[in-house]
């Protein structure tokens, strides 16, 4: 073997580990940069969206939007609905009136403006859409 004997000597940037190669320190530099950059835009982003959100509930602070929500006629004679009245029985619940009748829950709840826990008393009539 002919170079077992022979010495090979780095040069001196390969020493000092500085190379044409991107060092692992430059590396961690930018990813941190890219980092920090992006929580200051989406802290930025956030801050922004709360006080839109909180000048926007100021000026409509009388009357509030629930998302989701969609607007629903009362039940009566002009809404052109034709609505039986249901007395509520011992042990009735508002799911098991919805059942019964093949309508949902939350369309009984906010047909007759029942409001959670969405209790129901004895006696109590509440409208069924026919």
């Amino acid at each position: 073997m002919p170079f077992r004997n022979k010495k090979f000597e780095l040069s001196p940037r390969l020493k000092l580990g500085i190379g044409r190669g991107y060092s692992q320190n430059q590396i961690l530099k930018f990813s941190a940069i890219v980092c920090l950059t992006l929580a200051l835009v989406l802290t930025a982003n956030a801050f922004r969206l709360v006080l839109k959100d909180k000048s926007h509930a100021d000026s409509n602070s009388q009357n509030p939007q629930v998302l989701g929500a969609t607007d629903v006629k009362q039940p009566n004679s002009q809404s052109g609905m034709q609505f039986t009245a249901y007395k509520v029985l011992q042990g009735d619940t508002l799911f098991n009136i919805s059942q019964k009748f093949n309508i949902d829950w939350t369309t009984l709840a906010t047909l007759n403006n029942l409001k959670s826990p969405f209790t129901l008393k004895l006696g109590q009539t509440i409208n069924i859409p026919k």
